[in-house]
Formats: structure tokens, C-alpha cells, sequence
């Protein structure tokens, strides 16, 4: 199914019709909830619209409304992007993973990324700029 996907769509890696149809199957319970309200400290919930590996968008707008609706001691940042593939690092962090690569693997690996390439890296630098903010607060307290 995973080949099948990937060939369909156009990217190298690509799972998310599978999780999309085992959720669509099985009606999901409390038990495989991530219980992200026992997290305690900084929390950051950081994905795009268009990772193709799973629903992360989804996924994390669902973790943000149990957090509103349950007590919990995080303090957390939601940052959901339409564009940034799977790979929603830092854009430092993407030059020290793969230096002046970084652009054709990602163009090479998912369509997105090929498609809408200056997304993807405001996405990158975007995150760059709001974990930096949040590390610097974290130092501080």
C-alpha cells in the first residue's frame, strides 16, 4: 500500500492513506489518545498540512483541543504549517543535516517540497526564528 501511494503521488516516501484508513476503520478510543496533558514543562506541537508520511496537521490540532478541554501543567505552542513536508526542522538545523543538499533531497523526496519550495523554507525559517524565541524563554525562567 505504502509503494502503491508513494507511486501515485509522486513522493518517495509516502504512508498516509494507510494511518487515514486504519483511523477511518477503527473507531479510535481514550486508550490511543496521547495523554499530552501529563506532559510537564515546554511542550511544542510543530507539523505541516503536507506531510505525507501521516496526518500530522490533523494530529496535532486534535493533541490542542484535548489540552483545551483537559487540566494540564504545559506550556505549549500549536505551530501547523500548510507547507513543510514531513521534515518541519529548523532551517539550521536542515543545512547541518544535509549542507547544500539540503533543497534537492527535499525537492527529491516529496512533491510538496518540489512544488512549493519557497513555502517549505519560510516554513523552515519560521520555526527557526519561534524555537530560538522559545529556547531563549526557557533559559530564562
Amino acid at each position: 500500500m505504502i509503494e502503491q501511494e508513494a507511486k501515485g503521488t509522486g513522493n518517495m516516501l509516502c504512508s498516509r492513506k494507510l494511518f487515514d484508513d486504519s483511523e477511518k476503520a477503527y473507531n479510535l478510543t481514550e486508550k490511543e489518545m496521547i495523554k499530552v496533558e501529563n506532559i510537564c514543562g515546554k511542550l511544542c506541537l510543530i507539523g505541516a498540512d503536507d506531510d505525507t508520511l501521516w496526518n500530522t496537521g490533523k494530529y496535532i490540532r486534535r493533541m490542542d483541543e484535548r489540552l483545551k478541554k483537559t487540566p494540564h501543567k504545559c506550556d505549549y505552542d500549536v505551530l501547523v504549517y500548510k507547507y513543510g513536508t514531513h521534515f518541519v526542522f529548523p532551517e539550521t538545523l536542515i543545512k547541518l543535516l544535509v549542507p547544500g543538499f539540503s533543497k534537492f533531497v527535499m525537492k527529491f523526496i516529496f512533491k510538496s517540497a518540489k512544488e512549493h519550495a519557497d513555502e517549505c523554507r519560510q516554513t523552515r525559517i519560521d520555526i527557526n526564528l519561534k524555537l530560538r524565541k522559545v529556547m531563549r524563554e526557557w533559559n530564562n525562567m
